[in-house]
């Protein structure tokens, strides 16, 4: 969680924070047999055709009578809905369907909610392929039923799948399961719980500070200069991603070689995200598990993605993910009773750690800080991340900023 101001640190600090409503989603690789497989990719493909019949009746009244259909009324279609396609329907749980109509209701409020808003771009609902379909939910499943149940042998019985589904349990789950989830990513498919109530894990306290300078050339620089480098996982595939959506295109559509070619595509795009995650649940971990206080910038991450003649490579940014790893040091810090604050990066990386000059005319080919007043010669990224931890610091107790550098020069 990030904390802004005094009073939540104190809280968090003081008071013995006990983390008893923390929320949590929990994967596990599901292995199924091909009879399994077949069932299970027969429901994701009846629940894609219903979302986009949906979307098509909802587009069709509109252009008809000039007013929408709501949820609602979908929702009491389904019965005949399922009369009629029974043969596909047999072995699709009943909540499972109403979350189609629910999720394709969802996508139309947040379209409203951005037009209200000015954004540039609404993004009206769209048609989904069945490669864009990735899940199915079963909304009050606590394992003991609703349509998925956790069976004494620690497999799953699943509503419409036959037989007993094998689960990779590499880790036991914590708190009270909610709902399930079904995710399908690059032909294996994936079994998430979201479970609430999971009890804090809280770690020994190391009595360390630490501000970290998120960047590109390492990613992270903490206030003592240690470096971690980010292993850059598109940017390393970026050759054979591209190979392959060549051969992609080549492909005649509905071939069965454009269906080899588009799974060995979506293999390699997973590999470079488990990568990426892997590297960010481990890096958070390490950060956590060293220290009490972590300062970080507050990063407005869209804005530099929408941000035209930016000097950074968009990709790089997209590739090092820096909004994910705020949310996962967040999340883990504060199941393990540990604080993480966020403060304002501006001039952060143009302001001496020393003396507090700010040098205006700083350039992000400049790697090396030289400071005319003072003398300070420092790396770039040490130097941020020294005024990102001192604005923490200035949080924690109350003072200034040169106040807070005083303190740690001495």
């Amino acid at each position: 969680m990030a904390v802004e101001d005094r009073q939540d640190l104190d809280r968090f600090l003081h008071r013995g924070y006990t983390v008893s409503d923390m929320k949590l989603s929990y994967k596990y690789r599901l292995c199924l047999n091909q009879e399994q497989t077949k069932v299970m990719q027969k429901n994701f493909n009846f629940c894609c055709f219903l979302y986009n019949s949906a979307l098509q009746e909802r587009i069709s009244h509109y252009n008809l009578f000039g007013k929408g259909v709501y949820y609602n009324t979908q929702c009491h279609a389904l019965p005949e809905i399922k009369k009629e396609f029974a043969g596909q329907t047999l072995s699709i749980y009943s909540q499972t369907l109403q979350q189609v109509l629910k999720r394709l209701d969802q996508s139309y409020q947040n379209f409203f909610r951005r037009v209200e808003e000015g954004a540039s771009k609404a993004g009206f609902p769209r048609y989904k392929s069945s490669d864009r379909f990735r899940s199915i939910v079963f909304p009050q499943s606590d394992l003991q039923g609703f349509g998925v149940k956790l069976l004494a042998n620690k497999r799953l019985q699943v509503f419409g799948i036959p037989g007993e589904v094998k689960v990779k349990w590499h880790r036991p789950f914590q708190g009270r399961c909610k709902q399930v989830m079904i995710v399908k990513q690059a032909n294996k498919f994936y079994l998430v719980l979201s479970c609430n109530n999971v009890p804090s894990e809280h770690l020994a306290k190391t009595g360390k500070t630490i501000g970290i300078d998120l960047g590109l050339t390492r990613f992270i620089t903490s206030d003592d200069g240690t470096p971690f480098h980010h292993p850059k996982p598109y940017k390393t595939a970026k050759q054979r991603l591209a190979l392959l959506n060549q051969k992609l295109a080549r492909k005649q559509r509905g071939s069965r070689n454009r269906r080899r070619v588009k799974s060995q595509l979506a293999v390699a795009y997973q590999k470079v995200s488990n990568i990426r995650a892997d590297f960010l649940h481990q890096t958070a971990k390490q950060l956590v598990a060293e220290n009490d206080i972590i300062v970080v910038e507050k990063l407005n991450i869209k804005s530099m993605l929408e941000a035209k003649g930016f000097e950074v490579n968009k990709e790089n940014i997209q590739d090092a993910s820096w909004g994910r790893f705020l949310t996962l040091l967040s999340y883990k810090a504060e199941r393990a009773g540990k604080v993480v604050i966020e403060v304002d990066p501006r001039n952060t990386s143009k302001r001496c750690s020393g003396c507090g000059n700010v040098k205006q005319d700083l350039t992000l080919r400049d790697r090396e800080y030289h400071c005319e007043p003072c003398g300070l010669a420092i790396d770039r990224d040490q130097n941020a991340a020294i005024n990102i931890k001192q604005l923490g610091m200035s949080c924690v107790t109350g003072q200034t900023v040169s106040e807070a550098s005083t303190l740690r020069s001495r």
